[in-house]
């Protein structure tokens, strides 16, 4: 299972990590033991103040660590109960030239991406541009015609059941992956109609629908992918620190290269938005997701119908449901908890919020495997404490 499949429902507790270093830089073992011992001492009882300040201690310890090792790294934020309670970072952007991580270091999302993409789509449903049951025929031209039946909303829910172009990648396949566009698979699909299931009769986790989803936006706005998100996200929030894959970079950009060494992802460079293709900084996010759970984003009712399971047909084999671009846990729904976790070779990312106990978190790395065993121990912290794992 993948460290995103793992996060897709956001339920880690604790488990043993053992990674090694490579090319020198990060010639040590780092393992992460079960951490439970140390939360001995956490009951219902436990103050506010204590709690914070045991999180606070804890993962300061965590992120200084972190910093020491001169590698990549991990940016945390953490609100609870409407104060911002943790927000910091720890170690390289890019390694090279020895630039730190801070609030304003750009991460490319990875699936953490789908959360904007579908609000993109919301905003549009909102202002009447389109409706959730219009054929993605009627917006995405050339198509096949057996893909008439496809609508928004079964994009949006993962049940459309167009096959995920990311899905079971060999190493045979990975090079044919390398400058992958839009553009490209959308030729793809022109000459290849086949389908996984009937649209609206299971569900299933695809990329390619969230690719289609950004070509929605772009024809429905008449815009670029990257400017609708710009004009009807970026700016009016304040987000100065976020862009999409096919945009130069921003002017006063600190990249947050993968492993702090390159952009490229196993040799290769996808150039795919909509599913992924999202950058952003750990203070832009943070700005993001306050205003979507305000309301600022996309209306109260299109919030609604975000964040409740779209179909009652698991998206993923470990029975979690999907909503509208956030993964819904199959654990303790009631509670109402939204998330997506992100994974892109070294980019690592998670945004999660928890409406029951008033807790939200976002997690950005660039370390892959040898920065994943902190982000594990830092989002156990966050669960003890304020999501009711004690």
């Amino acid at each position: 299972m993948t460290w995103c499949q793992r996060l897709s429902a956001c339920g880690l507790k604790s488990w043993t990590v053992v990674c090694h270093g490579i090319g020198g830089w990060f010639a040590m073992v780092c393992c992460v033991m079960p951490l439970h011992a140390h939360a001995t001492e956490i009951s219902p009882e436990t103050s506010k103040e204590e709690r914070i300040a045991i999180f606070r201690l804890n993962v300061d310890k965590i992120l200084r660590q972190l910093d020491a090792r001169q590698g990549p790294g991990l940016a945390v934020w953490v609100e609870w109960e409407g104060e911002v309670i943790y927000n910091n970072w720890a170690g390289l952007a890019q390694r090279d030239q020895r630039i730190p991580i801070d609030g304003n270091t750009v991460f490319e999302l990875a699936s953490a991406s789908k959360p904007m993409t579908a609000a993109a789509v919301m905003q549009l449903a909102d202002s009447g541009v389109l409706k959730l049951d219009d054929s993605v025929n009627q917006w995405v031209p050339g198509l096949p015609s057996e893909w008439t039946g496809i609508t928004v909303q079964h994009l949006l829910t993962q049940s459309a059941g167009v096959p995920d172009y990311m899905r079971q990648i060999t190493a045979a396949t990975l090079m044919e992956l390398d400058g992958l566009t839009n553009d490209k698979l959308l030729k793809r699909w022109r000459t290849d109609p086949r389908l996984n299931f009937s649209p609206g009769s299971q569900a299933q986790y695809s990329n390619s629908n969230y690719v289609l989803l950004a070509e929605i936006v772009t024809n429905a706005c008449g815009k670029s992918f990257g400017e609708c998100l710009r004009q009807g996200m970026f700016e009016p929030l304040g987000m100065t620190r976020s862009r999409v894959e096919t945009q130069p970079r921003l002017l006063d950009e600190t990249l947050a290269l993968n492993y702090a060494a390159t952009q490229r992802t196993k040799g290769i460079q996808l150039r795919t938005e909509g599913p992924t293709g999202i950058y952003s900084s750990l203070s832009d996010i943070a700005i993001w997701l306050r205003a979507y759970q305000d309301g600022r984003v996309v209306s109260p009712d299109s919030h609604a119908r975000m964040t409740q399971p779209g179909t009652a047909n698991p998206a993923f084999e470990n029975g979690d449901l999907y909503g509208m671009g956030w993964v819904l846990s199959s654990d303790k729904p009631n509670h109402g908890a939204y998330a997506h976790a992100g994974q892109k070779d070294g980019y690592r990312t998670l945004i999660r919020a928890n409406p029951h106990y008033r807790v939200s978190y976002i997690l950005l790395s660039n370390g892959g495997d040898f920065v994943q065993p902190v982000s594990n121990e830092v989002h156990y912290w966050i669960q003890e404490l304020f999501e009711g794992s004690f």
